[in-house]
């Protein structure tokens, strides 16, 4: 009874140690994520793929979209802390176990990646890549369970996941810089990052294998360079692995965490209340940035007005104010994201049409009178517009209005995903 309640205590305390990490999912919106918002928007059809498949259950169990894919997220990072957890404790106890979770989930590229870069997929790498965990030590039908399920969910996140970024180790120890910064300045926050404590009591331990004593059986020190060669060859991976390079920096990151964290077997001071409180706060005061992602500053609605070209460019949302009739002038709001980098600046169309297909007034131009082109945008960023249009007196009483973008050079249109090339637009 005693040991039940024990563990019990240790897997509050591990939920409570989370809480942070899954905190910025609680808020209105969606992260400015590079990804753009397409995630939490195609969930209700299509094939979802493996990082969105969670959110789709819960979508389909009544959840609204944008909530569906959060709450997927966060019920992700608590599984990872919980299957570290498990999987350590059998090696090495409950203590070591839960630093271990606290030093992974609060990584400085793990929080980067599910709040700066939006690879959703991260999360249910690194729960594949935790629950391989279980397979170190003696092997049980249990044990070989777990890593199978795990090697099957890095395999299929691997293979369905899309990681942009190009390598750069220093991710490993410090989060990017906040999200849409071009350039380094002198005014550019400093990033404060877990990475460095991983790097730090690594290298700790390190010094202290080599000047090995009693503090730990031969069979624990042997382990423990298991997990830290696991984790140099997946940071060798990562040098030729192209578009998966991300991936396996993230799954290096578990075995340098448990080497990390292994410091509680060379130093068992360390295993004291207050001393090992204190080093299972350190990764969470330094998260700094990575825990203060920019949220879309516009409410994402459950479906958008219309996907342009590859799933390329979204239209939010758009909205006629005004009185669509001869004589009036009418504005037209648009609300647009890009999901991707956009590689040419289309102009963009809107044509008041007679019943017969006439026009009879337009606008064409670039968005915000060319002052944002749309290959300076930003993937994930918000750009908002509005363009007035008047309608002829003469014009015809039943009129319509559309919206489209073109190539000025070819003058062809840029088809909408769901079909045709312009969006019929309605008053609100």
């Amino acid at each position: 009874m005693h040991t039940r309640r024990k563990t019990i205590g240790y897997l509050l305390l591990l939920l409570l140690l989370t809480i942070p990490a899954w905190a910025p999912l609680t808020r209105p919106g969606l992260p400015a994520w590079r990804a753009g918002a397409l995630p939490a928007l195609a969930l209700g059809s299509g094939s979802p793929g493996i990082a969105l498949l969670p959110a789709r259950v819960l979508h389909l169990a009544g959840l609204p979209n944008a909530a569906a894919l959060k709450t997927s997220l966060a019920l992700g990072v608590i599984l990872i802390a919980y299957a570290l957890f498990f999987g350590i404790r059998r090696l090495w106890g409950d203590k070591m176990g839960v630093l271990t979770a606290a030093l992974v989930i609060y990584s400085p590229i793990f929080l980067s990646a599910l709040y700066i870069e939006g690879i959703t997929a991260s999360v249910w790498l690194m729960l594949g890549g935790a629950s391989l965990a279980w397979t170190y030590g003696r092997l049980s039908w249990q044990r070989m369970v777990m890593g199978g399920a795990g090697l099957l969910l890095v395999v299929a996140t691997l293979f369905r996941a899309s990681p942009q970024p190009s390598f750069a180790f220093y991710r490993l120890f410090e989060t990017p810089w906040a999200w849409g910064t071009k350039f380094v300045g002198l005014k550019t926050p400093f990033a404060w990052t877990p990475g460095l404590i991983i790097l730090a009591l690594t290298l700790i331990v390190l010094w202290r294998l080599a000047t090995y004593g009693d503090d730990a059986s031969r069979q624990d020190a042997r382990m423990v360079w298991n997990f830290f060669f696991t984790g140099l060859l997946f940071l060798g991976l990562s040098f030729f692995a192209g578009e998966m390079r991300t991936a396996f920096l993230l799954i290096s990151v578990i075995p340098l965490a448990v080497m990390a964290a292994s410091l509680l077997l060379f130093f068992h001071d360390l295993q004291k209340p207050a001393l090992w409180a204190a080093l299972l706060l350190l990764p969470i005061l330094a998260a700094g940035p990575g825990l203060s992602p920019d949220f879309v500053d516009y409410p994402i609605p459950e479906q958008p007005a219309a996907l342009f070209g590859q799933n390329q460019i979204m239209l939010i949302d758009a909205r006629l104010d005004g009185d669509l009739a001869p004589g009036q002038t009418v504005t037209v709001h648009a609300v647009w994201q890009a999901l991707k980098p956009i590689d040419f600046d289309y102009n963009l169309f809107i044509h008041i049409d007679d019943d017969a297909g006439a026009t009879v007034a337009q606008f064409d131009g670039q968005p915000q009178g060319g002052n944002r082109p749309m290959t300076s945008w930003l993937p994930g960023e918000i750009i908002s517009d509005a363009y007035q249009i008047d309608i002829p007196a003469d014009a015809p009483a039943s009129l319509h209005v559309q919206l489209g973008l073109y190539n000025w050079q070819t003058l062809k249109r840029l088809p909408l995903t769901a079909g045709g090339d312009a969006l019929m637009i309605k008053n609100q």
